[in-house]
């Protein structure tokens, strides 16, 4: 097995530079209100019922690439315990592209990569994709900042990459994109996308997340349908011959057999976000009997909140944890705690810091379960998680020469295009290992950079084959917890949130934190839900029936 992949592969939690506030954003409905930027803000909201834009998304025509080992059912992705060989080829013949240059913003997170005329990586892949692609990386984590920044300013690039769950937080989106970026719609919609076939292999959910206004706007980067779970210590559990858990109950009495603070090793992190999706609450509202229930007024809300409150209680969370600080994936991996939330991403990363030190280090995912032993309830991604824009105002050729950029980029798993954009040329920039599977070498750690990833999409999969058993631990649970996937009244319906209501969000949060850490009673709770009612929460609830109504649903 190889010790170590490349450079890791992106994720939601990378997107937003830590794994707090990518679980945030995937268990409250994609609401992140403490990264909310500062300035003038909306006070309403807008929808599309993108079940109702069919005629305005690309026909999809799959891409017969190579079998995964593991195929994913019920919308799980592929899984890939062994590097493809031979690779297929996705687009045949030579570049499609006539020499433009282009310039492409992305968020980037680590060092920038020498620029054009020092890249040989660069070199590579635009003259593979017959055009120039010039990149102005932005730190990924402070990315919120400069977007709005230039949204501001209407001074956008060529090629403009935003992730979706900035797109709430960007005041007056819906209308900056009609005006800065280009319909796409006469390019590719219905059997127009078919001098693109990379771009129409794409999910016709996630294209339908492109459509703003009623215009195909964006080209999607299709998401994973969950986001996050429950990791453990398989290695540490397989030497102390722990149980796994299949209920609440059996959850906390294992805590109480881990948890032995004199050898300094706690159960838990703080994985209140996924027990909401063990006690069965909605990720954000739930409709029925003709009313929409908000997610911290369900009975099943007050369940986690008093379960977690009974963790704390017990002394089985890491200390430093609880008083809000402390680095959980650090403590994960250093078996300080052995159960933790975090997103998938984070198990890879893991993977890459400890098994060169440690080749006997395993992490896993525990199964999906319900706290009373039934199914969970499991909050689903949004089809999309981030989205492509060119700018407006180019010619009609340089428009669908960048299409043809990102059609190339489109490229996935197991293709040559995908091997070369992402890795380089074998024996310059990466070697393929004992494994099958691309390494780079010095000069593609200087070089190669997760640009051209970043400015398209391609179906998601797993397939970090460099590591078979977690390939297939992975793609095993996402066949099995696939089915769980809770019911959403708004499946299928872009919302463009009113700030107000994004803006609530944090400060509620923070006092049922507050609760399950002790600081407050658990009679509280009530106190929060009418607060929360009365700051917003009841005008949030009437514009989100109204969509409901609009759509047909209500």
């Amino acid at each position: 097995m190889s010790p170590r992949p490349p450079f890791p592969a992106p994720s939601r939690r990378r997107f937003l530079g830590l794994a707090g506030a990518s679980t945030a954003a995937a268990l409250s409905g994609g609401l992140l209100a403490g990264c909310a930027p500062d300035g003038p803000r909306p006070g309403t909201g807008s929808a599309a019922g993108v079940d109702r834009l069919d005629a305005l998304i690309p026909d999809h025509i799959p891409f017969a690439g190579p079998a995964p080992d593991i195929p994913g059912v019920d919308g799980a992705p592929d899984g890939f315990t062994a590097y493809p060989d031979p690779l297929a080829r996705a687009l045949d013949g030579g570049s499609r592209g006539s020499g433009g240059h282009y310039r492409a913003m992305t968020p980037l997170w680590g060092p920038i990569p020498p620029g054009l005329g020092s890249n040989s990586h660069y070199a590579l892949v635009n003259e593979r994709m017959g055009a120039t692609v010039e990149f102005n990386f932005q730190d990924g984590n402070t990315i919120i900042d400069k977007m709005n920044a230039v949204i501001a300013a209407r001074d956008v690039a060529d090629i403009t990459m935003v992730p979706d769950w900035l797109i709430n937080l960007i005041p007056q989106f819906g209308r900056a994109v009609g005006e800065l970026f280009e319909d796409l719609t006469p390019y590719l919609a219905g059997n127009a996308v078919e001098p693109y076939p990379m771009l129409a292999n794409l999910s016709s959910d996630a294209w339908k997340w492109g459509v703003f206004n009623e215009r195909l706007q964006g080209i999607p980067l299709p998401a994973q349908p969950f986001s996050q779970w429950l990791f453990y210590r398989r290695d540490l559990f397989e030497q102390h011959d722990w149980p796994l858990p299949s209920t609440a109950e059996e959850l906390f009495e294992l805590g109480q057999e881990i948890n032995d603070p004199d050898n300094n090793r706690w159960a838990f992190g703080d994985f209140s976000l996924v027990a909401r999706q063990l006690f069965g609450a909605p990720r954000e509202w739930r409709y029925e009997n003709g009313e929409l229930v908000h997610q911290f007024e369900t009975p099943e809300f007050r369940a986690t909140v008093e379960f977690m409150r009974r963790v704390f209680d017990a002394g089985l969370v890491h200390p430093d944890l609880v008083g809000g600080g402390g680095n959980s994936k650090e403590l994960l991996k250093s078996g300080r705690t052995v159960i933790d939330q975090d997103g998938f991403g984070g198990w890879t990363e893991a993977y890459q810091d400890v098994l060169p030190e440690n080749p006997d280090y395993r992490m896993d995912l525990l199964p999906a379960f319900g706290h009373d032993g039934g199914a969970p309830v499991l909050h689903r991604n949004d089809p999309s998680e981030h989205t492509v824009f060119i700018r407006k105002g180019l010619e009609p050729e340089q428009i669908e020469e960048i299409l043809s950029v990102c059609d190339y980029c489109a490229a996935p798993f197991g293709t040559e295009e995908y091997v070369t954009y992402r890795y380089g040329a074998e024996g310059e920039h990466f070697e393929f290992d004992g494994d099958g599977a691309p390494q780079l070498t010095e000069l593609g750690q200087r070089e190669v950079s997760n640009g051209y990833l970043f400015i398209s999409g391609r179906p998601p999969a797993i397939t970090e084959s460099q590591y078979p058993d977690y390939v297939e631990s992975f793609t095993t649970w996402y066949n099995d917890a696939a089915q769980y996937a809770g019911p959403n009244p708004f499946e299928g319906i872009r919302i463009q949130r009113p700030t107000d209501y994004a803006g609530l969000e944090t400060p509620t949060t923070d006092k049922v934190n507050d609760v399950i850490r002790g600081r407050r009673d658990v009679g509280a709770l009530d106190t929060i839900v009418r607060e929360w009612r009365r700051d917003g929460g009841d005008a949030a609830r009437e514009f989100y029936l109204q969509v409901l109504q609009d759509n047909g649903r209500a």
